[in-house]
């Protein structure tokens, strides 16, 4: 989608300078897709191997699409709700505890008011 001003300059920012958000890349996931993903699995969820209901059944991206995976049968898998909505919280609590890693390294030192030197370590209140 391009965005054009009065003057016809395109526009890639809004007033704040944040960038504008870009077009959803997911490209849908077709009838016949389903019904080979289904075929494939035998009519049963991934993960915990029950019969899927077709109204109740999610088609899940294994790899997932903002790190490149597309909408084809080999990248698709069919889950029940209830396993879909595990997967999602699983994956959503290593995104915080990577996150929370990452930023704990960065910041695991003080710098000493004595010496004016970075050292690793505890912050100065817990010495």
């Amino acid at each position: 989608m391009m965005v054009r001003d009065m003057f016809d300059n395109q526009i890639t920012h809004d007033i704040y300078g944040n960038p504008l958000k870009k077009s959803n890349k997911r490209k849908p996931v077709s009838r016949s897709q389903k019904n080979e993903v289904l075929a494939r699995q035998k009519n049963r969820c991934t993960m915990c191997k029950k019969l899927l209901d077709m109204r109740a059944t999610h088609f899940d991206h294994i790899k997932e699409v903002y790190k490149g995976g597309k909408s084809k049968i080999d990248n698709l898998q069919a889950l029940c709700a209830n396993c879909h909505n595990v997967k999602t919280h699983e994956e959503k609590l290593k995104k915080v505890e990577n996150r929370r890693e990452t930023n704990s390294s960065k910041n695991n030192y003080f710098i000493n008011p004595l010496t004016g030197k970075k050292e690793r370590g505890d912050s100065l209140w817990k010495l």
